[in-house]
């Protein structure tokens, strides 16, 4: 059983997340301690609880020290198969997060995983449902990886109450390059935001904010059913060959205008660094090169506009399980075999 220290460099969610599914990929039994040892809430959070439990049925997996709180577990897993799940964090806990674990072990399934996820779709420190389908999804279909996504009820914190459909088929996951994201095509942005703000205008004054950089933008807005009252604007930058995101939550005190003008500087930022994918690209996309390079043997080649700690924590993880090595040189990570 390979052990896992849950505080080594970022030390946060990602690596149990990496950990489970490679784990499940690879019937590798994994021991993983000190799980967020050094949050301010350590240990297994519900969404965290969810996304193994899930994890565990899919691959009828034995898992030990699955409790709220926990700072450590063991997972030792079977075969994964497809199906039907619903998975409830009865939180605003991140329904992408969960995702994160899911997703890579869905694609070795032998039939199509359908998954009702409910709790949070924009909460703060995890990716948007919106980014996750226009983003995320758009560079993994590059992979050979289909991902169905549908939103059903979005979720703000605190009460959450979200919910998405997720479907994602088998796949032989492909080799990427992508080191030109081509010419620049267009620019969406759509801000959502509760019914409770209609009233205050709150999405059309995050597209105001967002208008004052990029005023050529494709723009939308939509007002949602919510238990709780929230805002959040999603942007992408669509090229020829790759697609940029950046997202902005709403919080108590905040001009809308200013929501915007966050989503719109953090886009513009990403453009400017040349690189196919944003920042928050780079970690999600770590044990995806990893698995495509183990399959195909062929290298996986990306630039990248930074190697974040995030991204260097899922490497560390990524190497634990799979036969690779990453090499960094300029602003190009590239993996192969080791």
């Amino acid at each position: 059983m390979l052990e896992i220290d849950g505080s080594y460099l970022e030390g946060g969610g990602q690596i149990l997340r990496t950990a489970i599914a490679l784990s499940a990929i690879t019937r590798k039994g994994v021991h993983i301690y000190n799980i967020r040892k050094g949050r301010e809430k350590p240990g297994l959070r519900p969404q965290h609880l969810e996304g193994i439990t899930a994890a565990g049925k899919i691959c009828n997996a034995t898992v030990d020290g699955l409790q709220l709180n926990s700072m450590e577990v063991s997972f030792t897993p079977g075969k994964i198969k497809g199906g039907t799940h619903t998975i409830d964090t009865k939180t605003a806990g991140s329904v992408t997060l969960i995702l994160q674990t899911l997703v890579p072990i869905a694609i070795h399934a032998e039939s199509s995983l359908n998954l009702t996820i409910r709790g949070g779709t924009a909460v703060s420190f995890s990716p948007t449902i919106e980014y996750f389908q226009h983003v995320f999804c758009s560079i993994l279909k590059n992979m050979g990886v289909t991902v169905y996504v549908e939103i059903r009820r979005h979720g703000f914190y605190p009460q959450g109450g979200g919910e998405i459909f997720v479907r994602i088929e088998p796949a032989n996951i492909l080799n990427i390059e992508l080191i030109e994201r081509g010419e620049l095509q267009n620019i969406d942005v759509l801000a959502v935001a509760s019914n409770h703000l209609q009233q205050a205008r709150v999405a059309e004054r995050m597209l105001s904010g967002f208008g004052k950089i990029f005023a050529h933008a494709h723009t939308s807005c939509q007002y949602v059913d919510a238990l709780s009252a929230g805002c959040f604007v999603r942007s992408h930058a669509h090229f020829a060959k790759s697609r940029l995101g950046a997202d902005a939550l709403g919080k108590r005190g905040k001009k809308a205008e200013d929501v915007g003008m966050d989503a719109a500087r953090e886009l513009k930022d990403a453009i400017e660094t040349d690189a196919p994918i944003d920042h928050w690209m780079v970690d999600q996309i770590i044990p995806y090169m990893a698995l495509a390079v183990v399959r195909k043997g062929e290298i996986s080649k990306i630039k990248i506009p930074r190697l974040t700690q995030h991204a260097n924590t899922n490497i560390w993880v990524v190497k634990k399980f799979l036969p690779v090595d990453y090499e960094m040189r300029d602003t190009i990570i590239t993996c192969r075999k080791s």
